[in-house]
């Protein structure tokens, strides 16, 4: 990727509607799965032998509840300072101020060492300012096991200028869209679930509960998140309803893609005939609906399993899926998240080292992520090994947690009610099968037209939950009303400002 001036500050503006899902990740090739008790030979180079040094660590807060830092890093010590002599500090920040913070420390120079980039709305304005260090001989150095593992494809989403900034984590990069069907409707109206391939391939099951089933809501789709089939998955974002249009090179609104304008119509047809809820458009807990059980068609949970699993236990009920497709792998999606080394770092060599170390060594990440036996987690199996079966306490009774995704290697995450080493593998295999886009690294620069940005924006908001939900009464006069607002807002300026950076990149990008 290549920022047209790496000195503005907060000059990038990047947006994609995503699914919470701190649980997921990604591979890529059979090696990545592989897991070591420590790092590879010649991986690391001790420091120099005497005081360990401290190596700080920034991650924004997982959970609100966190207890027990002092004892977990003392643990994870144990292993580190015997590994490379040093010793890791994690500074752990609110979500609300986590932005503010980072943005003040890196301006004011404060030294400090690793820090987390939780999303590309992080990465790329930090990185347009100069507050990371370019990692390129670092990891050749001290990185190897990293570089072993990473999906090779990613560190084109973390280089700016032609230097590395980032170490992607192994995540989901493209979370497979599916329908989902409650069981017992599909096997009570002898309906074949797997055969749905497209939104218009629902109508005789919808049109069937619609007539036979009154207490049932027919689809589930709302204000925030869409039913599978409503959008092409070829197209990544680039910023809210503009996305790059794989076949014809260009950034377009999404709803003027020709087989998205096709599925927004069928929505609206479904809204019309009473398949979706009447106040769908200010629906905006999914999760709540969804488990309300008075659907009979909806969503993935934030990712397709063959038998409905994954489903079946976040819903609470018995699901059958169908496979919609896998998106696209967009460059927003292999920078969140990215963990990154501060420009102040006055230990760049030793924080690669630790970084490393926690890739390469399963017992290391896995403490740093689930916290302490006996007290954040039980073994109920394989008690003793490199690869046991463990039970984290959640909800109330969680005091620790960090995602394995944000500390890099979610392969090596040990077997739990997290992620079971079969969800993981899954995982690993929908990154594999999913196509990454011809533009990968590159990103719009919003600073030459930050005012029309935010404009469009406000009206973003607006239409999403309409279009989501197909709540309009009259679909051609919603969307030229649509257009309009959208050209009074700037559209032909920042459309023609991104497309002009694209096309700049492309020509350098060869």
């Amino acid at each position: 990727m290549k920022l047209s001036n790496p000195a503005r500050k907060w000059g990038l503006c990047t947006a994609a509607a995503m699914m919470a899902a701190g649980l997921l990740a990604g591979c890529q090739g059979s090696d990545q799965g592989a897991s070591t008790t420590g790092p590879s030979a010649g991986s690391v180079s001790a420091s120099p032998k005497g005081e360990p040094v401290t190596v700080s660590w920034y991650i924004r807060k997982p959970i609100e509840t966190m207890k027990d830092q002092e004892a977990i890093e003392a643990e994870a010590n144990k292993i580190i300072t015997g590994k490379i002599n040093a010793k890791i500090k994690l500074s752990l920040i609110d979500a609300a101020s986590w932005d503010d913070k980072i943005k003040v420390m890196s301006a004011a120079g404060e030294p400090f060492d690793l820090m987390l980039s939780p999303s590309g709305n992080s990465f790329f304005p930090n990185a347009a300012r100069g507050a990371f260090m370019p990692l390129d001989d670092l990891l050749d150095k001290y990185g190897p096991d990293i570089k072993k593992k990473v999906d090779p494809r990613a560190w084109k989403a973390v280089t700016v200028n032609g230097q590395i900034l980032a170490v992607p984590a192994q995540t989901p990069y493209s979370n497979p869209e599916s329908f989902v069907f409650k069981k017992e409707l599909t096997e009570k109206y002898k309906f074949d679930a797997k055969g749905v391939k497209k939104l218009q391939d629902l109508e005789p099951f919808l049109e069937t509960i619609k007539k036979n089933e009154p207490a049932m809501i027919p689809m589930l789709t709302t204000a925030k998140i869409a039913i599978a089939g409503t959008y092409t998955l070829d197209n990544p974002t680039i910023l809210s309803m503009l996305v790059y249009h794989e076949k014809s090179g260009k950034i377009m609104l999404d709803f003027e893609i020709p087989e998205n304008e096709a599925n927004l119509r069928t929505l609206s047809d479904f809204y019309k005939k009473g398949y979706i809820a009447k106040d769908a458009a200010v629906k905006t807990d999914f999760m709540a609906e969804a488990k309300s059980g008075k659907y009979a068609v909806l969503r993935d949970s934030g990712g397709y399993t063959e038998d409905g699993s994954k489903s079946s236990s976040l819903f609470g009920f018995p699901t059958v899926e169908a496979l919609y497709g896998y998106p696209t792998i967009g460059t927003t999606k292999m920078v969140a998240p990215a963990t990154a080394i501060s420009a102040t770092s006055k230990n760049p060599e030793l924080a690669m080292q630790l970084l490393n170390l926690v890739w390469a060594d399963r017992k290391l990440s896995n403490t740093l992520a689930y916290g302490l036996e006996g007290k954040n987690y039980t073994v109920t199996s394989g008690q003793g090994t490199d690869n046991p079966t463990i039970l984290a306490k959640s909800g109330t009774e969680q005091t620790w947690a960090i995602w394995h995704n944000w500390l890099g290697p979610l392969w090596e995450q040990w077997d739990s009610n997290w992620n079971s080493t079969k969800s993981l593998e899954t995982m690993r295999k929908n990154n594999e099968n999913a196509q990454s886009s011809t533009i990968l690294g590159f990103t719009v620069d919003s600073e030459p037209v930050k005012a029309e940005v935010a404009q469009l924006s406000a009206v973003f908001a607006e239409l999403t939950p309409i279009f989501y939900t197909g709540s309009m009464p009259d679909y051609d006069k919603y969307v030229a009303e649509a257009k309009q607002k959208l050209k009074n807002a700037g559209l032909d300026k920042v459309m023609g400002e991104f497309q002009k950076q694209l096309d700049n990149w492309k020509a350098t990008n060869k």
